[in-house]
């Protein structure tokens, strides 16, 4: 201690000096956990079908959700501040561009259903945007959406409409991938192509927009498959494989997880996490309301 300084005065310089070594130590790693704050949680991509709006409609299942159910959905991802994607933002994702926000997700609604509609109400109300995937020959008019229902949704620029095939064909038997296995009169490669192909074109007439992006009905494909899609004129495809989207995932092989009807908020909730399907009961809806 230097003559004339007294303990005070020097208790005092130390405690200065600490503080500016803290805050030089604190300044480096504010960044550090900024970055860590800041990196994006797995892209799931979640998938609808058919929406109930009262209880005579179709029970809970893979294909179909209760409208209480799909709006409780959307207020728990409002509510966790989840920002929803276009398709394109999705593809730009697993291209490796860097999402602008934590929480992301896609919400999907396959085959044009006409109850899909009821869906809108809580989209709008949250500002959510979606992506709807159109059979363009036989899933057009009632029980699925006509010409001039898919033509209004496709103006609000919230709104994708890209292409399911022509006929969606997914039974066993009459899928697109048997025809390719074991080629029969009309049901060959030619017969992939037009749905592929056709779809592609009917759509981008009806709708004045191109269609770059495809759904394969039932999820079914092989290599000379995606190669036959490629060459006509898509950029990415969306299979029905469940599993979360990291940066780096295959534009020709994007996950997509279907939500069961019957499950409950907290199996959602593990479905947005880890992007794993789950098929549910109506039990577990009971359990929901107890």
């Amino acid at each position: 201690m230097s003559p004339g300084v007294t303990q005070v005065d020097f208790l005092m310089a130390a405690v200065r000096k600490f503080a500016g070594v803290l805050f030089v130590a604190l300044a480096c790693a504010l960044p550090l956990v900024a970055t860590a704050v800041a990196e994006p949680l797995p892209l799931p991509i979640i998938v609808y079908h058919q929406i109930r709006a009262d209880a005579d409609g179709p029970p809970d299942s893979l294909e179909t959700i209760s409208l209480e159910r799909f709006e409780s959905q959307m207020q728990h991802l409002h509510e966790r501040g989840y920002t929803t994607l276009s398709g394109e933002e999705v593809v730009n994702i697993v291209h490796g561009e860097k999402p602008s926000a934590t929480k992301i997700v896609a919400i999907h609604f396959d085959d044009g259903w006409k109850s899909a509609q009821l869906a809108l109400p809580a989209l709008d109300r949250y500002a959510f945007k979606a992506t709807f995937w159109i059979i363009a020959g036989t899933g057009i008019g009632k029980p699925h959406m006509d010409w001039v229902e898919i033509q209004a949704i496709g103006r609000n620029p919230r709104y994708d409409m890209h292409s399911h095939t022509m006929t969606h064909p997914w039974t066993r038997g009459d899928r697109m991938l048997d025809w390719m296995n074991a080629p029969s009169p009309g049901k060959d490669a030619e017969q992939v192509r037009w749905e592929l192909a056709e779809s592609r074109q009917v759509l981008a007439a009806k709708l004045s927009r191109p269609i770059p992006f495809l759904a394969w009905p039932g999820g079914r494909y092989n290599d000379a498959m995606i190669q036959i899609a490629t060459e006509s004129g898509y950029r990415a495809l969306f299979t029905i494989a469940d599993g979360v989207n990291p940066p780096g995932t295959s534009p020709l092989a994007i996950n997509r997880t279907m939500i069961h009807g019957g499950c409950d908020l907290r199996t959602f909730v593990q479905i947005l996490n880890d992007g794993i399907y789950r098929e549910c009961d109506r039990a577990t809806v009971a359990s929901e309301h107890q």
